[in-house]
Parts: structure tokens; sequence; C-alpha cells
């Protein structure tokens, strides 16, 4: 017992309380943006042939600058984010959860609605989805209580891979440092398989945004010229090459502030154009590749398109079952880094609980739940002699299971006065049995072992947050047992008794 109690005693190691990546000041990556007005393929290419052999920064600078420049890819995206955060959250306890440990998971939620901009970090780490990965940095609150102050997103263009080991390294002043244990939340995300830096969805979105900035600039020319006039300039033979350059920028000049000036012995004719183009040819060039991203992002194309000919109920249906598919797709990936890089480490470091009995964290994407048809048919289920879960009953009617200090809710039958009559009707069938004690003391077991089970899990909270074993005994002799409802169940079983033993008396 003393050995079981000193290995439950021990501590994870504290993480440091400095920034590794410090001040936004500090990190001097200016984005040249007006690199990717166009984006040649090519330089796609090799930004991709680097980040393939570790090296991230190009390849996540073009991903960066591609969302700000592209309105539609950023409206799309921005609309998978919200489909993750707009949904709530919760905080399971372990399976067959005591009281305590129903109570220490509560206050884990409390402790983590505290977090400065707890909403805002769910945001950042959906950054992800478009760019493989992203990293947040934790700046600590340290105390009575160990809890994160806030969540620092740090850019992409920040990190490498270790072309060796797979793990990821932030660059210090372009000097790559292996990631702090317990300092950071690194969420990797997979829109397709692959190595870290192969699995962004900007590996596809790149491309079509490349072909389609050759649209937007073609079609930016035409519309410069169109319906315009030609301007021809005429000169004589012989003129010098000075002249033939005033002439031309004074036909130039006329394109922009109609206005210019030539030699007497020179001529500007307007030429009248033929509108044959139409702009419409560029736009249906354009709408055809935002079509390929909204397919890339969403599965569809219907919450962005909206022509009065193809969005119909049924497809509207079906374009929204694939983006429910979509967001439990990218909530089952967020939950687990949540849990293992957030919850964990806050519930370890304040010795809440052991790890093999963690909460879960987990986003609420059941659909709501009729709870009277719920309810009538988990009794019916029970009347039949089902074996129903309780955890399972709550989840499966969205109904939180009751902290230690709430006021319970008491169905007819489930006072203590029912109790003592079950009780008492026992003594009366077994009025003539050898074994009435027997029945007796099993169900006044039954009725204790809530009480017991509580009990027993303030023991072991208070063996884990002991600093040694002196300290959790002490701990433990100062606990006392203030249970009114226990202190009811232990009368009622010996009121039952005394009554079972008047009528046995009087049987005689």
């Amino acid at each position: 017992m003393i050995e079981w109690l000193k290995k439950n005693l021990s501590k994870i190691t504290r993480p440091k309380t400095t920034l590794q990546a410090g001040a936004r000041s500090t990190q001097g990556h200016t984005l040249n943006y007006a690199s990717t007005i166009t984006v040649d393929p090519s330089r796609l290419a090799q930004a991709f042939a680097q980040a393939d052999t570790g090296t991230l920064s190009e390849q996540s600078a073009l991903f960066e600058m591609i969302e700000e420049h592209d309105a539609h890819i950023y409206s799309e995206l921005a609309k998978r984010r919200r489909a993750v955060t707009s949904i709530g959250w919760g905080l399971n306890p372990p399976k067959d959860a005591s009281q305590s440990e129903i109570d220490r998971t509560t206050e884990l939620k409390d402790m983590l609605d505290s977090i400065h901009g707890f909403e805002n970090a769910q945001y950042d780490l959906t950054d992800a989805i478009g760019k493989g990965f992203a990293n947040m940095e934790i700046d600590w609150r340290t105390g009575s209580e160990w809890v994160p102050n806030r969540f620092i997103w740090v850019p992409q263009r920040l990190f490498q891979v270790d072309d060796d080991t797979g793990e990821m390294q932030f660059l210090k002043n372009g000097i790559p440092e292996p990631l702090r244990p317990y300092g950071w939340v690194t969420h990797e995300h997979r829109a397709k398989s692959g190595y870290i830096e192969q699995t962004a969805l900007f590996r596809v979105l790149a491309w079509t945004y490349a072909y389609k900035a050759y649209d937007i600039k073609d079609m930016q020319r035409f519309l410069e010229v169109y319906g315009l006039p030609l301007r021809l300039g005429k000169y004589t033979e012989g003129v010098s090459s000075e002249s033939k350059k005033s002439l031309l920028k004074a036909v130039r000049n006329i394109g922009n502030d109609g206005a210019g000036i030539i030699p007497a012995n020179m001529a500007i004719e307007f030429v009248e154009a033929k509108k044959t183009g139409s702009v419409n040819d560029f736009l249906d060039t354009i709408i055809y590749w935002e079509r390929k991203q909204s397919l890339a992002i969403l599965g569809g194309t219907l919450t962005s398109q909206a022509d009065g000919k193809t969005s119909t109920n049924a497809l509207g249906e079906v374009h929204e079952k694939q983006r429910s598919e979509i967001r439990l797709h990218d909530v089952g990936q967020i939950d687990p880094t949540v849990n293992h890089q957030i919850v964990r480490p806050i519930a370890l470091i304040n010795g809440m609980f052991p790890k093999d009995r963690l909460p879960t964290y987990h986003h609420k994407t059941e659909d709501p739940v009729n709870k009277k048809n719920m309810v009538d048919m988990l009794l019916n289920a029970v009347e039949i002699g089902m074996e129903i879960d309780i955890d399972w009953a709550h989840h499966a009617t969205q109904i939180p299971r009751a902290s230690d200090k709430a006021t319970l809710l008491k169905a007819p039958g489930t006072t203590p006065k029912a109790d003592l009559a079950r009780l008492v009707a026992l003594a009366h069938e077994k009025e003539h049995d050898e074994s009435i004690p027997d029945a007796y003391t099993e169900q006044l077991a039954k009725l204790s072992a809530r009480h017991e089970k509580d009990f027993f899990g303030r023991i072991a909270n208070i063996i884990e947050n002991a600093n040694d074993f002196d300290d959790a005994m002490k701990e433990i002799d100062r606990l006392k047992i203030e249970n009114e409802t226990w202190a009811q169940d232990i009368a009622l079983g010996t009121m039952a008794a005394d009554l079972a033993g008047r009528v046995e008396i009087g049987n005689e």
C-alpha cells in the first residue's frame, strides 16, 4: 500500500515559463506580397520541392499570401473553419467516474473557460485545415494552479521539419530548435495523405490560384483597351528617332489624359475598333477555377453559387450532408490534439487526475434528440431487463450529470419513504426465510455503494495532490464523512431491521 501511494504521488515536470518564440517584433520576417499577383507554376513546384525536404518557409509564405489575395479561397475556407468553431464543446469525465472525478472534471472545464481567448485559440487550430499544421505557443499562468494564460499563434513559415526524425522545429533567428515539452500546441491536419508538408489543402488550391491569376491579369489587360479606338501615329520618311519617340509618347498620353503635342509634319489617326470580344469569356474561366476551389474546400458549390438554376432543395440536402461529413472529419482530427496537448498537461501538472483517468474534450456534433422519447425508451428498456450504462444514458439524452453540490430531482419511488417501503416489503416477503439478515445487508450495501465510491474517490484525490506519503496520511486522517444522504440510508437500514424484528416477534 505504501509503495502504491509513493508511486502515485509522482508528478510530471512543469514546463518553462519563458516563451520560446518571443515577441512578434523579434521575428523580422516580412512577406513579399507583390510576388503573388501572379504565381508561376515553376515557382510553386520549387516551393513544394523545398518543403518535401523539410524546408517549409517558402511554401508556408505562399499559402499565407494566397489566402489574403484570393477572396474566394478565404471565404470558402472561413466557412469550413467556422463550421467547427460554431458548435459547442464539452468535457466528459472518465468512464465509470466517481462523484469526485465528475466534480474535478467540472473544475477542469472551468479552468479551460477561464483561459483568455480560448475560443480564438480553437479557431487558430483550424488554420491547419488549409496549411497542413498550426502551432500555438502556450503562455503559462503560474500560482496555486498552472493554467495557460493565452495561446499565441505563430506563423507556419517560422518552422521546419527535421528530415531525419520528422519532428517539428522552431526557427529561432534562422536556427532550428526543438519545441519545448508542454510549451506548444501543434496540430497536424490531413486534407490528403502524405508527410506533414504534403497534407495541406493549399497544395491543391495553389495550382487553381496560379491558373486563375493568369486569367484575371489577361482580363485586366483586355478591359484597359476594350472599346477604345486604335490610335495610329503617322510620320514622314527621314524623321529622327527622337521625333518617333515623341510621337509614340503623344499617342500613349492620349489614352491616359486625352492630350498631347506632336510636330506639324506628323499626324495621329483614330481607327474605330470593332467590339468583337467579351469580358464574359474571362469571367467564365475565372468562375470555372473558383468552382474547382469550392469543390476542394467544401465538397460542393451550392454555398457559393446562387444562379437560380442548380440550387434546388434536393441538391442542397446532398451538399449539406457532404459539409456535415467534412465537419466531422475536421472535428475528429482537432479533438485529439486538444485532449493530448491542452487538457492532458493542465490535468497532470495540477495533479487533478492520474494519466489513465483523464477527462475527454469533445465537440458536440450530435443532432438534437427528442428527450421525452429517449427517456420513455430508456424506461421501457429497463423494465424488460436491459442493462444500460448510466453514462451512456446521460450521453444519449444529452442531459449532463449533476455535480456533487447540485440539488437533484427525485422521481416517484426513489424517496427515502419508498426505500423504507421496499425494505419493509422485503421483511414481509422473507418472514419465514432464515436469510433475512443477509437480505437486509445486501439492500443496505446497494444503497451505500455510490457513497462509498465517492468517499474512496476523495481519498484518491488526496493521494494524487499530496507532496509525499506523510502529507497524504495526514490529509486522510483529517478527512470527515459529511454525507447526510448516506447517514439517512444507514438510519433507514437500521429502522427496517428493527421493523423486521418486530414483525418476526409478532408472527411468533
